[in-house]
């Protein structure tokens, strides 16, 4: 899975948020779910805070909203493009 990185890039938009319909899985969340390589294209527009987030994910994600903890697929790879 790819996804198109920019500055308004932040952690609602990889990991997910919540909506009128329920909680939405970003990219991030999908990827560590499903297995899948995940490629952050221009990811040189994301901050330093972000990539060093995105670092801290790898081990595991919480999820807040719905009280879920997401362990990273051993298929899952994030590569930062």
């Amino acid at each position: 899975m790819k996804y198109h990185c920019t500055q308004e890039t932040d952690l609602d938009t990889l990991v997910g948020h919540e909506e009128a319909t329920g909680f939405c899985y970003g990219p991030l969340a999908t990827a560590m779910r499903s297995g899948e390589e995940l490629v952050l294209v221009d990811s040189q527009a994301l901050s330093w805070f972000m990539r060093l987030k995105l670092q801290s994910f790898l081990h595991g994600l919480f999820i807040p909203e719905t009280g879920e903890r997401i362990e990273a697929s051993p298929c899952f790879r994030m590569l930062l493009h």
